[in-house]
């Protein structure tokens, strides 16, 4: 592949507008859902863009208001043709579920993305340790930890474990991100936009991977098609389980 090709791992693109969306190119995009009503509007998304590769799913935010949703989510992964499961996970910091609760609908999830071989697109923030710990437990094959800003530490389990982490945009002002961008091997990182989005006042849109391409490029020593080679080939593996 010698042309630059941009992913964006992990994208509220449901928020969007049909225009907005065909403004952003031939972006390869894996739209997340919040909830059943979000799930839905992705999937109808998907057939209208070639682009957009869908998943389902449940916000550990909404657990506690939408627990009953999980029944219909689970419907719509096997049956209409969902690429995946997302955004699921645990919250420990801003979710008002007890995080014993959401742990326990987060091992539904995977038990149900092992059965029907769908990768997993999932929030952990401050429960990093926990859903890889679970996965690996429950036999996940492929897993995203998006917007990872977890435990150095945890990298090597989460690369022999095959699982992939995305970097966001916001890593040129995130410290902590920026830390694990230059320990992370290339072989376990995706790109990502988690558009729509404002982090401390950088506006977060499948816009800014162009120039998040060029940075990862930049603290990794590749060249940009180089880089962008790579995270494209490792966007395939995290789909390989569903297509």
């Amino acid at each position: 592949m010698s042309e630059v090709v941009l992913v964006d791992a992990h994208c509220h693109v449901h928020e969007y507008s049909d225009e907005e969306i065909k403004s952003f190119g031939n972006i390869r995009i894996a739209g997340v859902a919040m909830d059943y009503e979000s799930s839905g509007a992705t999937l109808e998304l998907a057939k209208r863009f070639r682009n957009i590769d869908p998943f389902v799913g449940l916000h550990p935010w909404n657990l506690h208001k939408n627990l009953d949703e999980l029944e219909n989510i689970k419907r719509l992964a096997v049956s209409c043709g969902a690429s995946g499961l997302g955004e699921v996970g645990v919250d420990l910091r801003f979710a008002r579920a007890p995080f014993k609760e959401q742990l326990k609908v987060f091992s539904e999830i995977c038990e149900l993305a092992v059965e029907n071989g769908l990768p997993l697109n999932v929030h952990a923030l401050g429960g990093w340790d926990s859903v890889v710990k679970t996965c690996i437990k429950l036999g996940v094959k492929s897993l995203l930890l998006h917007w990872y800003t977890g435990p150095l530490e945890l990298l090597k389990e989460i690369r022999d474990a095959s699982y992939f982490i995305s970097i966001n945009p916001a890593v040129t002002i995130q410290q902590k991100h920026m830390h694990i961008l230059r320990e992370a091997d290339m072989d376990i990182i995706l790109t990502e936009s988690d558009g729509p989005y404002n982090y401390r006042g950088v506006e977060l849109t499948p816009k800014s991977l162009p120039g998040l391409l060029n940075t990862i490029a930049s603290v990794k020593r590749l060249t940009v098609a180089e880089a962008s080679r790579l995270i494209y080939e490792n966007y395939l593996r995290f789909l390989g389980a569903s297509r």
